[in-house]
C-alpha cells in the first residue's frame, strides 16, 4: 500500500472567532509557512485547504510578502484553490456556486498555479449540482467526507454524475481531513494513526492508495513531517508500506493510474448525498438565522437577476460595465457562503459581521442600479407626449405577463395608464399619501431653502406584459382613470380569478379549488409552532413537546385592499406559546404572540402570495406553515441549484438510526431553492418562497409540506439532543441573538399546479419580480430609437435563467440558462439582435470557447437546440460590436 501524506490546514475564515481574530492566527501561520517551505526543501507542499481567500487575507496584512508567495504557489509548494471560499453546497445558489469558483480560479492563476480538484472536505452534505459545477470548470476529480454512507458505496473512489449526465472521479475521506493530524516523532502514537488508517480505508479502495491528510482547523503545518515519514517508511519497510510526502494532485494522478492498470468498472452514483451515519451533515442547518439566509437570498437575487442584467442591458448600447465595482459585491456575498457562516453556527459577533457584509454588497448593487439607470434612460427616445414613462425591465430570458406593484410621485392623484402604443391599461391603486419632494432633496449653503414640491406618493398595481429579456415603456397621462370593471378579486370570504378560487376560513388557513382541474386542496397556510431543544446546528425536539396549531382558533380576518387587479387579507392570529423550551420539556409559562399573515391575489396570477409578519416573544421554538397535498404520492418534487430534483417523502432510514448509532436522525427535512411541490403527473400543490430554504414533507403516502418560517435556539452547541445524540457540535456558546426575538418577516406563496412547465416558470415569476423606473428627467434627443427593446428571447417555460453578464475578459455577453426539468427536453429556440451580437460561441464555466456540437443551429438571428439534457447548463458568448 502507499500512503499519501499530505500537509494542509482547514481554515474556517469566521466561526466561533470573528474574521478579525481569526487573521492575526492567519497571518503567524502564514509567515511561519514562508519560512519553513524557504528553509526546508524536504517539505513538499503545504494545501491552503482548496481556497484563495486566505491570500487576500493575508496580503492586506503583508503586501510586502506577494513576491514571496507568489514563487511557492508557482512551484506548487504552497496549493491554493480551486474556491474562493469553501462553501456550503446547498444554500448558495447555483450562480453563486459558479462565481465562487470563477473568482477563486481567477485568483489562484494570478499567483501561479491553481489546484484543479473539487475539494470539499467540510460541507454539510454534497449537493446534486457539484460533478456538472465541477465539470463546468475542466475540474475533473472531487474529494468529499459529510454525508456519504457506506450503503451507498463499496469503494471510496466511484463516479459521481451530475444530474445532466456530467461526471467526476469522487474520492471519499471516510475518516475525514484529520486523519493524520496525530502524525509526530512519536513512533507508538505514529501506529495507531496508521492502524486507524489502515482499517478504515483498505475495505473501500481498490487501488492501494491511502490518503493522509495532516492537518486540522485553523493549524500550522507540522515542521517535523518530513523526518516523521522518513521514519515510517524505515518502521513498515518490512510490511512492503511506502510513505510519501504528498499532494492531492498527485494523489488523484496515482488513483487515476491504478484505475486505468486494472481495468476494473467503478460504481456510477448520482445525486445528492445528505446522510449523517459516520459523521454529521446537520440536516436541519438550513432553519437556523433565518434572518440571515434571507439576506443571503436578496443579495445574490439582487446580483443575479437585477444588477447585472440590467447592466448588460446598457452595455449593449456602450455604457461601461464595471466588473470591479460587481465583483467586490459578489465577493461581499461569497464570504459569507463560507460553510460555517451561510449555515449560521457562528457568534453573535460573526453574525453581524455577516450583516454587515450583507448591507455592504447591496449598498453597491443599489447604487450601481440606480446610476446607471438615470443615465440610461436619457438615451432612450421617450416621448413626451405620450405621458410620463415608466420603464419596466424584464430580467429573465423568457416573457411574462405579471403583476406589478409600482410607487411613483405624481402631481395629480388621478391618472390613466397607457402602454406604448397608447392602449389604456387597467390598474389599481394600493395608497396614495401627499408629500414633500423637498424632503428627498439636499439644501446648499449657497441657494438657501429648496422650495417646497408637494405631490402624490402613489402606490399602485398592474398587470405588465413584456415579451423577453429587455425593457418596455409604459406612460402616465393626468387625466381621470374610468375603469367601469366591477368584478372584484374579493367577494365575501372567497378570493377569486382566472385560475383559483381561495376560501378563507374562520381560522385564517384556507383552501384553493383549481379552476382548470377542478381539484381541491384543503386546510393551506396552517400556523404550527413546537419547541425546539436544539441549537444552531440542529432542530431537536424536547423530549416531551407541546405543538401548538392556529387549526381551529378563530383569526382576526380585515380586508387591507380589493379591487378587479388585486386584493389583499390581513389573517392575525393571537396565540400563546411556552415561554422557553429545555432539553426535558416546554416551560409552562405562557407568552401570547401575534402571527399577522397578508394574503395577496392578483388577476390572471396563478397564486396566492402571503407575508408572514412574526412578532417573536419566545426562546426555543419553531414555527412553521403547513400546506396538506391532498394527494397520495411517495415522491415530490424540488427546486435546487439548476432545476428539479426528486425526492423520496420518506426515508426507511428514520426506523432504526438510533439502533444502528448514526451521528443524528435521518428524516425527510431538505433544503430547497425556489420552490418544493406535490404532484402525481396531473395535478399538485407547488409551495414557493424568497428566502426560506428549509421544508419537512409530513406524512409517507399521503403527505404535507412543512415550511419552516422561524426557528430559534439560544446556544451554538449542545449535547445529548433528541435527534443528535452524543457529543455537541461546535462549542458550548450563548448566542441570543438566534433567539430571534422581535418581528420577522417570512415571504412564500402557494399555487396549484397542471403540468411539469409551471413549476419553475410560476416560481421564478414569483421570486424574481420585474424592475420599474421612473426616469428624472426625459430625453426626446435619446440615441435608442425605441421605447421597447428585447435583445434576447426565449419562448420556453422549461428555460430557468441563470446569469446575464459581461465576460470577464474581453467585450463579450455572458447568457447561462438551464433546463429545469429532471428529463430531457427538445426544440429550444433563442431569438437574439443579430445588428448587436456580431458572433456566437458555446462556453464552459471559466467562459473559455468549447466545441459547438451538432445539437445547435445558428441562423437568421436565431439559435436552435435540438435536446437539453436533464438539469443541463448551456453557457453562451455574444460578440458585441
Amino acid at each position: 500500500m502507499k500512503f499519501h501524506i499530505v500537509s494542509h490546514t482547514h481554515w474556517d475564515r469566521e466561526w466561533h472567532k470573528t474574521f478579525e481574530e481569526y487573521r492575526v492566527r492567519l497571518v503567524r501561520v502564514i509567515d511561519d509557512l514562508l519560512d519553513l517551505l524557504e528553509n526546508n526543501e524536504a517539505y513538499k507542499s503545504f494545501m491552503l485547504d482548496g481556497q484563495t481567500i486566505v491570500l487576500e487575507d493575508y496580503l492586506e496584512i503583508r503586501p510586502e510578502n506577494r513576491h514571496r508567495l507568489s514563487k511557492l504557489i508557482k512551484e506548487k509548494r504552497i496549493i491554493v484553490g480551486p474556491w474562493y471560499v469553501q462553501p456550503d453546497e446547498f444554500i448558495p445558489s447555483g450562480e453563486s456556486l459558479i462565481r465562487n469558483l470563477l473568482i477563486g480560479m481567477e485568483i489562484g492563476k494570478k499567483f501561479g498555479s491553481v489546484m484543479e480538484i473539487g475539494y470539499l472536505p467540510d460541507s454539510f452534505g454534497q449537493s446534486a449540482c457539484i460533478p456538472q459545477i465541477l465539470s463546468g470548470f475542466d475540474i475533473n476529480d472531487s474529494i468529499v467526507w459529510r454525508g456519504i454512507s457506506d450503503e451507498d458505496i463499496k469503494t471510496r473512489e466511484f463516479w459521481w454524475y451530475g444530474l445532466d449526465g456530467s461526471k467526476v472521479l469522487n474520492h471519499y475521506l471516510p475518516l475525514g481531513y484529520e486523519n493524520a493530524k496525530w502524525l509526530s516523532l512519536n513512533n507508538e502514537r505514529n501506529e495507531e494513526v496508521i492502524k486507524a488508517n489502515i482499517k478504515a480505508q483498505e475495505p473501500l479502495t481498490s487501488t492501494g492508495q491511502i490518503l493522509m491528510l495532516c492537518g486540522y482547523d485553523q493549524r500550522e503545518p507540522n515542521p517535523d513531517l518530513p523526518e516523521i515519514i522518513k521514519r515510517l517508511n524505515e518502521r513498515y519497510e518490512d510490511k512492503g508500506y511506502k510513505f510519501v510526502f504528498s499532494s492531492l494532485e498527485e494523489y488523484v494522478k496515482e488513483i487515476r493510474k491504478e484505475i486505468r492498470k486494472s481495468d476494473k468498472k467503478l460504481d456510477e452514483i448520482s445525486g445528492e448525498f445528505r446522510k449523517g451515519k459516520h459523521m454529521r451533515v446537520h440536516g436541519s442547518i438550513g432553519a437556523t438565522r433565518l434572518d440571515i439566509k434571507k439576506l443571503n437570498f436578496e443579495l445574490q437575487s439582487l446580483y443575479e437577476k437585477y444588477v447585472e442584467p440590467i447592466h448588460s442591458l446598457t452595455l449593449l448600447w456602450g455604457f461601461r460595465y464595471d466588473n470591479s465595482l460587481i465583483n467586490k459585491g459578489w465577493k461581499y456575498i461569497i464570504q459569507n457562503q463560507a460553510h460555517d457562516s451561510i449555515c449560521n453556527v457562528c457568534t453573535d459577533e460573526t453574525h453581524d459581521e455577516m450583516k454587515i457584509r450583507y448591507n455592504k454588497a447591496k449598498q453597491i448593487g443599489n447604487t450601481l442600479i440606480s446610476d446607471r439607470l438615470q443615465e440610461f434612460c436619457t438615451k432612450i427616445r421617450l416621448d413626451s407626449n405620450k405621458g410620463i414613462p415608466l420603464i419596466i425591465f424584464n430580467t429573465l430570458l423568457r416573457p411574462r405577463k405579471s403583476a406589478l406593484e409600482v410607487e411613483v410621485f405624481l402631481e395629480n392623484k388621478e391618472f390613466t395608464l397607457l402602454d406604448r402604443f397608447g392602449e389604456i391599461v387597467d390598474y389599481q391603486i394600493i395608497s396614495t399619501e401627499e408629500v414633500d419632494l423637498n424632503d428627498f432633496s439636499i439644501e446648499s449653503h449657497f441657494m438657501g431653502k429648496n422650495a417646497s414640491q408637494k405631490c402624490y406618493r402613489v402606490k399602485f398595481v398592474f398587470i405588465a406584459d413584456v415579451n423577453g429579456y429587455g425593457y418596455t415603456t409604459y406612460y402616465i397621462q393626468h387625466k381621470k382613470y374610468i375603469n367601469d370593471n366591477k368584478i372584484f378579486i374579493l367577494n365575501g370570504n372567497i378570493l377569486e380569478n382566472e385560475h383559483l378560487l381561495v376560501e378563507i376560513n374562520e381560522d385564517g388557513s384556507f383552501n384553493i379549488k383549481d379552476k382548470h382541474s377542478g381539484k381541491i386542496f384543503f386546510n393551506q397556510n396552517v400556523i404550527e409552532e413546537s419547541g425546539n431543544a436544539g441549537d444552531e446546528y440542529d432542530y431537536s425536539p424536547p423530549e416531551e413537546d407541546k405543538i401548538i396549531y392556529s387549526k381551529g382558533k378563530k383569526a382576526d380576518i380585515e380586508i387591507i385592499t380589493n379591487g378587479p387587479i388585486m386584493a389583499r387579507l390581513k389573517v392575525t392570529h393571537l396565540l400563546s406559546f411556552p415561554k422557553d423550551t429545555y432539553a426535558k420539556c416546554r416551560c409552562e409559562e405562557m407568552e401570547e404572540s401575534i402571527i399577522t399573515s397578508y394574503i395577496t391575489m392578483y388577476k390572471s396570477i396563478k397564486r396566492v402570495e402571503v407575508k408572514t409578519v412574526i412578532d417573536n416573544k419566545v426562546k426555543n421554538h419553531r414555527i412553521r406553515s403547513l400546506f396538506d397535498s391532498n394527494i397520495e404520492d411517495n415522491i415530490h418534487y424540488a427546486d435546487q441549484q439548476f432545476g428539479i430534483l426528486k425526492r423520496q417523502n420518506y426515508l426507511k432510514e428514520v426506523e432504526y438510526w438510533k439502533k444502528d448509532n448514526w451521528q443524528e436522525k435521518y428524516y425527510p427535512i431538505y433544503n430547497q431553492h425556489k420552490f418544493v411541490n406535490i404532484y402525481d403527473g396531473e395535478k399538485g400543490i407547488q409551495i414557493m418562497n424568497k428566502g426560506l430554504p428549509q421544508y419537512e414533507i409530513i406524512g409517507k403516502d399521503n403527505p404535507k409540506i412543512a415550511l419552516t418560517l422561524l426557528c430559534t435556539t439560544d446556544y451554538m452547541g449542545k449535547q445529548d439532543l433528541v435527534n443528535r445524540p452524543g457529543r455537541r457540535s461546535g462549542l458550548h456558546v450563548k448566542t441570543p441573538k438566534s433567539s430571534m426575538l422581535g418581528k420577522f418577516e417570512a415571504e412564500y406563496a402557494i399555487s396549484t399546479i397542471n403540468s411539469e412547465m409551471e413549476m419553475n416558470f410560476l416560481a421564478e415569476d414569483y421570486v424574481y419580480p420585474l424592475y420599474s423606473y421612473m426616469p428624472v428627467s426625459i430625453s426626446e434627443n435619446g440615441t435608442i430609437i425605441q421605447d421597447e427593446y428585447y435583445p434576447l428571447v426565449i419562448n420556453n417555460e422549461y428555460i430557468g435563467t441563470s446569469a446575464i453578464k459581461k465576460s470577464e475578459k474581453g467585450k463579450f455577453l455572458i447568457v447561462r440558462f438551464y433546463n429545469t426539468q429532471n428529463r430531457l427536453i427538445e426544440n429550444i429556440n433563442i431569438k437574439y439582435d443579430s445588428k448587436i451580437f456580431k458572433d456566437v460561441k458555446i462556453v464552459n464555466l471559466k467562459e473559455e470557447e468549447i466545441e459547438m456540437d451538432e445539437k445547435y443551429e445558428i441562423k437568421n438571428s436565431s439559435i436552435d437546440i435540438k435536446s437539453l439534457n436533464s438539469n443541463e447548463i448551456v453557457t453562451l458568448k455574444f460578440l458585441l460590436d
